[in-house]
């Protein structure tokens, strides 16, 4: 790791670019700034000592509209890939902006644009968004997970491969988390490419700015960007180990899913594992469950699973999740009561994500469309009775799953296929199809 202020050489971005060889096409997400420029210089140059091996190279700019010369910027950048003879998409944000939260509001809208603009271009391909994260922005991140009291998954480096989202087919790649900010300006520089500095990022009302603020005076006591972005690494490399630590107490759980109606395990055998894999456990569990609602807290999993190692009986929700423990079980599911706006039209040859719990299918041989809602506590009554007695899974967690209607006729539960009595010719089941997601717990 080098720590002067000298460009990139053509080897170190051979190396950090190795990693995208292994898609057909790649998209540069490209702003305008001294990062992403570079991104898109050094990656232009990289294809032209390819000689064209795969992968194909574009460029695409968010603009989100949150400043008067966005749009003139966006505008620029495409002029330089032009240059660089890279294809260039300009990807507009047009939704009603918030009054808090811009920052976190402005990347979910980035990444959900770039994914859609990645999906159009990748049909039957494999393909990857590649964004300019660097050192500083591992040290950066490090230190604002560090000021929320993080463990060690949420102060592990980012990750330079990982899926976009829990339910994407595209990969989020960065490649240039190993190189120093001052050296992809050095870069720039070199070849006199210009670059726009964004002024939020020096706006000391955002949490990012205040830390890279911040950040010069920890480098100047020593404590270097270099050093925090080898110690998330590290925290990185024992946060794989904790994952197959993981591993091995799920399986001295009896952990089972119950086609996803619901999750169970021993409760006994909880209690006899360390606490902090306890505390991940039910992480992933809640995220799993818990759908489409805000993940919990890390201090309110910390309680949870405290009073689930203590208490001799326990019923709690969280995250959209409920809880109950009993003498020899603890078992999960979706809390009904938190799902909102869940009815999701569904034509025949469709399939969509559910309450960010399951993807569902109308399948093109079906006949006419339906709507997807959870069952319900009204509607349940109906089929109960078809269940196998003794054998049912919890009312409450039936009520949250998804069911697939025909005007005012239930079609299907197919979470409940499992459940159905032998004898009983239960609700049609052709032409619908659910399928589990298991989402990635939160980054404590």
């Amino acid at each position: 790791m080098r720590d002067d202020r000298s460009d990139v050489t053509e080897a170190e971005a051979d190396a950090a670019f190795d990693c995208l060889k292994r898609y057909d096409h790649v998209v540069l997400a490209v702003s305008g700034g001294p990062d992403s420029m570079a991104l898109m210089l050094l990656a232009a140059r990289w294809r032209l000592r390819r000689g064209g091996t795969a992968p194909t190279i574009s460029v695409a700019t968010v603009d989100h509209r949150l400043r008067a010369e966005s749009t003139a910027e966006a505008v620029f950048v495409g002029r330089v890939a032009a240059e660089l003879q890279l294809d260039h998409t300009i990807l507009m944000w047009l939704s009603e902006k918030p009054l808090a939260g811009v920052p976190d509001a402005a990347r979910r809208a980035r990444y959900r644009l770039l994914e859609e603009h990645a999906n159009a271009l990748g049909i039957g391909r494999r393909v990857a968004i590649v964004t300019a994260h660097h050192l500083d922005d591992q040290a950066e991140t490090f230190a604002m997970r560090l000021a929320r009291g993080s463990g060690v998954n949420g102060l592990a480096a980012m990750r330079a491969v990982r899926p976009l989202t829990d339910d994407s087919g595209i990969d989020l790649v960065r490649p240039l988390l190993s190189i120093e900010k001052c050296r992809l300006v050095a870069t720039l520089e070199e070849a006199g490419v210009p670059s726009f500095d964004d002024p939020t990022n020096v706006d000391g009302k955002y949490e990012r700015a205040r830390v890279r603020q911040a950040m010069a005076a920890l480098n100047a006591a020593g404590i270097s960007s270099a050093a925090i972005a080898l110690s998330a690494r590290r925290l990185g490399e024992a946060e794989a180990a904790l994952r197959f630590a993981d591993d091995q107490f799920r399986a001295t759980l009896g952990l089972t899913f119950g086609n996803d109606v619901f999750g169970q395990f021993a409760r006994d055998a909880f209690r006899a594992g360390p606490e902090l894999l306890g505390q991940r456990l039910m992480s992933r569990l809640i995220a799993r469950y818990g759908g489409a609602s805000e993940r919990p807290r890390l201090d309110e999993i910390e309680n949870l699973t405290e009073r689930l190692r203590h208490e001799s009986k326990c019923t709690a929700t969280l995250g959209g999740a409920m809880v109950t423990a009993g003498q020899r079980f603890i078992r999960i599911w979706r809390e009904a009561g938190r799902l909102v706006d869940a009815d999701l039209p569904l034509q025949p040859g469709e399939s969509k994500i559910w309450d960010r719990r399951f993807r569902v299918t109308r399948f093109a041989s079906a006949a006419g469309p339906v709507t997807v809602r959870a069952l319900g506590a009204k509607d349940y009554p109906k089929i109960c009775e078809t269940l196998i007695s003794g054998g049912r899974p919890p009312a409450r967690a039936a009520h949250a799953l998804p069911a697939f209607w025909a005007g005012d006729r239930l079609v299907a539960v197919p979470s409940l296929m499992p459940f159905v009595r032998a004898d009983v010719a239960f609700l049609e089941q052709a032409g619908c199809g659910v399928e589990a997601l298991e989402p990635s717990a939160a980054p404590y």
